[in-house]
């Protein structure tokens, strides 16, 4: 059998203040796997095992890719053999004046979910 592609997902994580890049990513995660109803998985495709008949790679994408760290997305989908490359992306406007504080750094990330299933 051959992994096939069966579902790309999208999500979308913002940090409003402190230019955050894995608190972005960890949302941007969330945001795209819940997107996601996967009944296919089981009822169609017949998987029994997420992490051998199936697999899920990410692709990262942040302001600052080497402040990103690929593993908050490989620990919070756990239940699968994740793989994760980060890239240059997302967004990083100017935020706003917070109190006392200098204006913060918005930080945009988006994750790119692919799912393969063995078939």
């Amino acid at each position: 059998m051959a992994f096939k592609r069966l579902i790309i997902e999208i999500g979308q994580g913002v940090d409003m203040h402190g230019g955050d890049q894995n608190n972005a990513v960890l949302k941007a995660t969330k945001d795209a796997i819940h997107h996601c109803c996967m009944a296919c998985i089981s009822e169609i495709f017949d998987i029994k095992d997420r992490k051998t008949e199936a697999k899920i790679h990410a692709d990262i994408y942040v302001p600052h890719p080497e402040q990103a760290d690929p593993n908050v997305v490989i620990d919070y989908l756990s239940g699968w053999a994740v793989d994760a490359t980060v890239h240059q992306g997302g967004a990083n406007p100017e935020g706003i004046a917070l109190g006392d504080k200098g204006k913060t750094e918005i930080t945009v990330a988006l994750v790119v979910l692919t799912v393969y299933v063995d078939c």
